[in-house]
Formats: C-alpha cells, sequence, structure tokens
C-alpha cells in the first residue's frame, strides 16, 4: 500500500511538473514560429503561415540589432562582475563581521528592494543627467550593479551564515589573513549561491527595461536589446511582430548559454572539499 501511495505521488508530482514545462515551453515554440512565420500575424490575426528567414534578415539589415545585443551583453556581463564582487564581499562583511550599524545598514538594503523602482525614475534621471551620464553606457553599468547587488546580497547572506567560522579561525592560525580567506576558502566553498548571483544579476540587467529607456533618450545604435525591440513594436516599425520575435528568440540564447555554464555549481554541496561535519 506504501509503495503504491509512493508511486501515485510520484506521478502526480511528475504530471505537475510536464504541465509546468508546457507553460513554459508553448508560449516559447509559439515566438520561434511567428519569428519564421511570413506576416503570421496580421489584422484579421490569420496570414500566410509558411516559413521564411525573411524576419531574421530585415532584423539585421533594417536595425541596429547587433548594436543593442552587443551593448545588453557589455552591460550585462560587467555588471555581473560587478555584482559577484559586491556580493560577495558584502555578504561576508555581515556575516562575519559585527560592527556598529550593522543591523541598520542590512535593513536599510533591504528598505531599497521594498522602495517601488517607478518611485527613483525622475529623481535618477535628475542625477544622471546631473553626471553627464544620460546616454552612455557607463551609467546603466553603474545603476545595474546596484539595484542587481541590493537584492543579491540579501539572498546570498543567508548561505554565507551556513560557513562554520571555525573554518576562518583555523586558516588564521596558520598565517592567512581575511582577504585570503575570502578568496581562497569562502568563496569556492560558496559557489552555487556565486552561480546563482552570477545568473540572476545577468538576467536581472540584461532583461531591464525601465531605466535603460529612461537614460538612453537618443541614438538607436546606443539602445539596449529590450528597449530596441519595444521600438519594433511601437515606433518606426510600426507594430512588426515577426521582427520582434525573431529578435526575441535570438536576445535569449546569451541566458540559455550562460545558465548552461553555471548549472552545475546548483547542486554542489555546501562544503564541498572542506571540513565534514
Amino acid at each position: 500500500m506504501r509503495k503504491k501511495k509512493i508511486r501515485f505521488r510520484n506521478i502526480g508530482i511528475h504530471a505537475i511538473l510536464i504541465f509546468l514545462a508546457l507553460i513554459v515551453l508553448v508560449p516559447f515554440a509559439y515566438i520561434l514560429l511567428i519569428s519564421f512565420g511570413k506576416d503570421i500575424l496580421d489584422i484579421t490575426g490569420y496570414g500566410d503561415t509558411g516559413f521564411s528567414i525573411g524576419n531574421y534578415e530585415r532584423l539585421f539589415s533594417d536595425t541596429k540589432y547587433l548594436y543593442w545585443l552587443g551593448n545588453s551583453l557589455i552591460i550585462s556581463l560587467v555588471s555581473m562582475l560587478i555584482s559577484l564582487i559586491m556580493v560577495s564581499v558584502a555578504s561576508n562583511v555581515f556575516s562575519k563581521f559585527k560592527f556598529a550599524g550593522r543591523e541598520a545598514l542590512f535593513q536599510t538594503i533591504l528598505l531599497i528592494q521594498i522602495f517601488p523602482l517607478t518611485l527613483m525614475l525622475v529623481s535618477l534621471f535628475k542625477i544622471f543627467a546631473a553626471l553627464e551620464l544620460l546616454n552612455k553606457l557607463l551609467g546603466l553599468v553603474i545603476i545595474d550593479s546596484v539595484i542587481a547587488s541590493a537584492g543579491l546580497i540579501l539572498v546570498s547572506k543567508g548561505y554565507f551564515d551556513t560557513i562554520p567560522y571555525e573554518i576562518d579561525e583555523a586558516a588564521m592560525i596558520d598565517g592567512a589573513n581575511r582577504f585570503q580567506i575570502l578568496v581562497h576558502i569562502t568563496l569556492p566553498l560558496v559557489k552555487p549561491i556565486l552561480g546563482i548571483v552570477a545568473i540572476q544579476s545577468f538576467v536581472l540587467t540584461y532583461n531591464e527595461y525601465a531605466i535603460a529607456s529612461m537614460l538612453i533618450t537618443s541614438g538607436a545604435e546606443k539602445m539596449t536589446v529590450a528597449v530596441g525591440l519595444q521600438s519594433l513594436i511601437y515606433g518606426q516599425f510600426q507594430q512588426n511582430w515577426g521582427m520582434y520575435c525573431a529578435g526575441a528568440a535570438l536576445a535569449s540564447l546569451p541566458i540559455f548559454i550562460l545558465f548552461y555554464s553555471f548549472q552545475k555549481y546548483f547542486i554542489g554541496g555546501l562544503t564541498e572539499g572542506g571540513v565534514k561535519q
């Protein structure tokens, strides 16, 4: 009887997982169909559903798509590296150091996440205009790195808390300083959470639209993918869904590659190669 219950439970779990996978995959498959279709979405909702690479050809010939993709990759990769450094250092400090105002500072970071982003847009625009960072990738790198790091510190601190402090004490007895302990001992033990930080910071920056559309006010070659694709719907291209879906399909490839590269860190042990508890 118990085996039957376990079997039915497993069947139910797999059915739910398959259903969730279909919810994710069906819209993506539809996007691919539209990207290869000839006017698959016209005014009536019907059209020539034959396959063609015309949308992809026009995407590269009629738009600045390579600029958009390059800008997004540069901003996302640099922001990811900055976020990894900031999150690693900040999480280590909050987890292992006791100093005056630590709780207040940590709660301030939490409040930053609660505060709606839309309410900050006007202030951000004025600040970046005063610093002459409008229409510059550096401005997006700065703000995206800060926003991504603030949220990910809250996630990663709990993981850093699980690292036994005895490991640090043993290293200090052997003559290691704080920086050496962080780089050579702590970071290798927290690879799973660093993998999540890398992916999340990249995805958050890569998909960000509101700030990018506000700070990049002129020049199609300076747009990011999110802003550029939006112009394919509302702008000079007049709702070209075929080109939009072609650009969206190509833009998803870097995220797939990044996730595939870092997925092994999701299943690591807490202290692989470290001390047995």
